[in-house]
């Protein structure tokens, strides 16, 4: 970033300082980092986001000498990627550093070093960060699990950062890092045109339980309708499909309509759909055993 044409004021830049950054009508963002910006944003949601972001673009101003790049979850969070709750980290600001010199001691900033070059792929918001794949593998406490939910993050139906192709490109050019053997196992199960997280848990919850990896994002031509739909996970061949609703189907009465007419609509043409919450994602076993069922009464049979 830019210091001369930040909003941010340091001690450094001799503006302001701990002792008067109040009355000159500034906030502290981060320690030594003050701002006139004021965070207003509809969501409890959107206010911690943006604070956060905030934050992030406080501490690079801060070490801008020393020209840092966003790290791991940090980097993935600015791009929008959801994380798994076992790797987000909303708490700290973690940077990469590719110059020699001591690492920062500040709470609240993580810092991390490389001899090897690096290469930015973007700036978003601001902020430079590499490319996507770099910072999936720096995600070092990952389970295989989560590098899949990571990685169909980048995959999404709306507004995917990359396509499957350019992932595994990434992928094999940087094979031999740490944690390239992890994400290439975890790309065997990653799927495009996935909706949320959740999705991808509860489609990893099935297989993990030996049943057959459902189509993500299937296609469903409705002839009555004529019109086509999509379910979130389906098994064509016998016309089961799982959902998955989030907080948004549930406390919006127009959207709980609008599924609800499309459910009917493809019940009439003959599918068994089985609806999944966070709340159920908890008793995985009761999942399993419903979806299961609905398959073996459409005529699947476990192969021995």
């Amino acid at each position: 970033m830019d210091v001369n044409s930040s909003p941010f004021q340091t001690p450094v830049m001799g503006l302001v300082t701990c002792r008067n950054y109040e009355e000159l009508g500034y906030r502290r963002v981060f320690h030594g980092v003050y701002d006139q910006a004021r965070v207003d944003c509809d969501t409890i949601w959107d206010t911690r986001r943006a604070t956060w972001l905030r934050k992030v673009k406080a501490v690079m101003v801060l070490y801008a000498d020393r020209q840092p790049i966003l790290y791991g979850p940090t980097a993935l969070q600015v791009m929008s990627v959801a994380l798994p709750e076992s790797v987000e980290d909303w708490q700290n600001v973690h940077i990469l550093f590719t110059q020699s010199g001591d690492r920062p001691n500040r709470q609240g900033v993580i810092a991390h070093s490389t001899n090897r070059p690096v290469q930015m792929w973007r700036i978003i918001h601001g902020l430079p960060v590499m490319h996507p794949v770099d910072h999936w593998l720096q995600i070092s406490a990952a389970s295989m699990d989560a590098m899949v939910e990571i990685g169909d993050g980048f995959l999404r139906r709306k507004n995917p950062l990359l396509s499957i192709e350019e992932m595994k490109e990434r992928l094999s050019q940087l094979s031999g890092r740490p944690h390239s053997s992890l994400a290439a196992k975890a790309m065997c199960l990653v799927r495009p045109n996935t909706d949320s997280l959740y999705e991808t848990r509860t489609r990893l919850m099935l297989v993990r339980a030996g049943l057959p990896t459902p189509e993500v994002n299937y296609a469903v031509r409705c002839s009555v309708q004529d019109r086509t739909y999509h379910v979130d996970m389906g098994y064509a061949t016998v016309k089961v499909a799982v959902e998955y609703d989030g907080l948004v189907h549930i406390q919006d009465r127009q959207q709980m309509s609008i599924d609800a007419n499309r459910r009917r609509i493809l019940q009439d043409e003959g599918w068994l759909i089985i609806t999944v919450t966070v709340t159920q994602l908890r008793n995985p076993t009761a999942i399993v055993h419903s979806v299961e069922s609905a398959l073996i009464v459409r005529g699947w049979r476990p192969t021995s």
